[in-house]
């Protein structure tokens, strides 16, 4: 089934920058790896942009620094709920990753599946991969069974790219068109497929790179969660190394600017602070039509810490803590 992501505009402005204790807005933490694995620190940061265009935000996104779980969601749907859609899923993944019972039933299950000889795609020979794809799914099945509850909800789905780093391994799920970028020795790749009509012609020969700027069906995308009971989720497994710089973001970024633009941006901010700031910037400047998010996930050597604020000094003669004197003169009348 094809879906045009139908954008409402009657949802009320929405900014979430989910930390592990629930920051809002523009988040940035470091953390540090568990397990075996070559020890990295993270630097992470996401922001999310209603745009010039929207009267509502319908994208949302977690930061989990204790899970080293990150994830951008894009919702669609008409009367707001493209913005339930999305937040949803965003309460699933995070329920799903705090339940200690459900984390041990999947390691078992996946110990199983190895005992048994069940053959393993090579993007999920771990059970940390197990886990991300039976936590899309339960979100999946959270939206989808909450639309059929309810007729103004009929229809809305969202999209969803997440990343979890385990050790020296990056796990990522995605369903739908946000994206999942690295940067690794100044070349940016998109570690992601979209799954979109405009993708499906360009697979099938159907349409040439060029033709891609006119091509009328932008925004339809083949797949998405909480449209149907069962969702086909796409993981990907690859090698984190130090140095590395990875964006998850949505549509509104890369509908506005060019891969060579964002890899040019995330190679010269000198931190995901300012790689989310710019690249928000640059697609406002542009027209800004949808809503923007992005996040960044830069790898530091393990002893990284986050720079320490700057603090202008006081003014000249006065010692630190002192409070300047009054203006001189008579007292403004009213």
């Amino acid at each position: 089934m094809a879906i045009r992501k139908a954008k409402s505009k009657a949802a009320s402005a929405k900014e979430i920058g989910y930390q592990e204790h629930g920051a809002v807005g523009p988040a940035e933490s470091p953390s540090r790896t568990r397990g075996p694995g070559p020890a990295y620190a993270l630097e992470t940061c996401g922001t999310t942009d209603v745009g010039l265009v929207r009267d509502g935000n319908e994208d949302a996104m977690l930061l989990s620094e204790e899970e080293r779980l990150y994830v951008v969601a894009d919702g669609m749907g008409g009367h707001s709920a493209g913005e339930v859609a999305s937040a949803f899923t965003i309460e699933a993944l995070r329920a799903f990753y705090g339940n200690a019972d459900l984390t041990k039933r999947v390691q078992a299950a996946y110990r199983r599946m190895r005992r048994a000889g069940h053959p393993i795609p090579e993007g999920e020979a771990s059970h940390h991969a197990l886990r991300l794809r039976k936590a899309v799914e339960s979100a999946n099945i959270t939206v989808y069974r909450l639309a059929q509850q309810h007729e103004q909800l009929r229809d809305m789905g969202t999209t969803v790219v997440a990343a979890v780093f385990a050790g020296r391994n990056l796990h990522i799920a995605n369903v739908g068109d946000s994206r999942l970028y690295r940067l690794r020795d100044r070349r940016l790749t998109q570690l992601t497929e979209d799954h979109s009509l405009l993708n499906e012609y360009l697979r099938m020969n159907l349409l040439q790179p060029d033709e891609v700027e006119t091509f009328p069906y932008k925004n339809v995308i083949v797949r998405a969660l909480g449209l149907q009971e069962a969702v086909a989720v796409d993981i990907f497994g690859f090698t984190v190394r130090r140095g590395d710089a990875y964006l998850l973001c949505s549509d509104g970024l890369t509908d506005l600017v060019r891969d060579l633009e964002i890899g040019a941006v995330m190679g010269q901010a000198p931190t995901a602070l300012a790689a989310c700031t710019r690249l928000t910037d640059l697609a406002k400047s542009r027209g800004g039509h949808d809503n923007i998010t992005t996040l960044v996930v830069r790898v530091h050597e393990p002893e990284w810490q986050p720079p320490v604020p700057m603090i202008p000094p006081p003014p000249s003669g006065l010692a630190p803590g002192m409070i300047p004197p009054p203006p001189s003169g008579p007292a403004p009348v009213d």
